[in-house]
């Protein structure tokens, strides 16, 4: 089966200042890391930009278009444009199977959150969230990452909705060894919260002042606002740690504890619960908010058993954290994390997608 890709998070090779392909986040965890497996599987894979070419689509994996190939399956994620429901439909009259993967509810971004100033018209040209759904629903199908996108989908057109999980390669992930007195930490850019990190303000100075931990920001970037400014801690107790490409992530993972604050709203409740499977495939115990992704992956896995906390207030965090001090309790939990992570391997992802992709052909 010859399978396209098209990603809005895929930076082709010959745009990127090192002269490799760069994906973002979302794009790399649906779509970049399974590549290569589904290659393995005897599939051909092109990554590039979809084109429109006289009566089907193409990928065009090279500058000058001339690296093209017509899949049988095109997979579009987070392409926005107008004109694109008109090719999508160009597509399926030849015979193309058109999916769209959404891993973000980008209709409920905030307006503090960099991606609504890349979306709105008000800051952009074209108005990119009408058209991503008209895009979206043009499609054979909808693929999304959590219960409540599948949600948002079902019932506005005729295309299918189906849930793929977020899925992780557990084996790019290297363990941490605890530490006795622990660094918390948090991996992500502030330019795309929208007050998630906020919520942790005045939890830590009480444990920064006595030294019974440290913290960490893993993403830092110069132009973001800074984690320290946003929970309210002297800049100075914090650990920068600069952003790294989508594909050497597992390298920001070098502290003891992880911390998944989030708002709760809309967009975060269609958010999946992948940060806390990345903490856990290096062995660190996390604390998460209280939301739909984080509760499932809870009671998934055992509750006291899962290795990690959620918290719905500042107390429940507050305990986490008085907890998770003990370097054997965090030992205790990294084994949890240990014992349950690997239900969550890229192994199984890859399966659900070829299951899916000959459903389909």
């Amino acid at each position: 089966m010859i399978i396209g890709i098209a990603s809005g998070d895929y930076l082709p090779a010959y745009k990127s200042v090192d002269d490799k392909e760069q994906w973002g986040g979302a794009g790399w965890a649906r779509l970049g890391q399974y590549v290569e497996p589904l290659k393995a599987l005897g599939h051909q894979v092109a990554v590039g930009i979809l084109w429109k070419d006289g009566d089907c689509l193409s990928i065009a994996t090279e500058e000058d278009g001339g690296g093209k190939c017509y899949p049988d399956v095109i997979i579009l994620q987070r392409i926005m444009h107008d004109g694109v429901a008109e090719a999508i439909r160009i597509g399926q009259a030849a015979g193309q199977v058109i999916i769209n993967d959404v891993d973000d509810w980008y209709w409920g971004l905030d307006t503090r959150n960099a991606a609504f100033l890349a979306s709105h018209p008000k800051y952009n040209d074209e108005e990119n969230t009408k058209f991503y759904m008209q895009n979206v629903l043009a499609s054979d199908l909808v693929t999304v990452s959590t219960p409540y996108l599948a949600k948002q989908f079902e019932g506005r057109g005729s295309s299918p909705v189906r849930t793929l999980p977020n899925y992780i390669d557990v084996a790019r992930f290297k363990p941490v060894v605890q530490a006795s007195a622990p660094c918390f930490g948090w991996v992500g850019s502030t330019m795309h919260r929208s007050g998630d990190v906020e919520t942790l303000k005045g939890i830590f100075p009480r444990y920064l002042s006595t030294d019974r931990l440290h913290l960490q920001h893993s993403g830092d970037r110069i132009d973001a606002p800074s984690f320290a400014s946003q929970i309210g801690v002297d800049p100075d107790l914090v650990t920068r740690v600069p952003a790294v490409p989508s594909d050497r992530y597992p390298e920001l993972l070098t502290f003891d504890v992880g911390l998944v604050p989030l708002r709760d709203t809309g967009f975060n409740h269609a958010k999946s619960e992948i940060k806390g499977l990345e903490y856990a495939a290096s062995g660190i115990p996390f604390i998460a908010q209280d939301l739909p992704s984080y509760r499932k992956l809870w009671e998934d896995w055992g509750e006291t058993e899962s290795g990690f906390y959620i918290a719905k207030r500042t107390k429940d965090w507050i305990k986490a954290i008085d907890n998770l001090l003990d370097i054997e309790a965090r030992r205790a939990k990294q084994a949890q994390l240990f014992a349950n992570v690997p239900y969550r391997d890229i192994e199984y992802g890859t399966i659900q997608w070829n299951n899916l992709l000959q459903e389909l052909t």
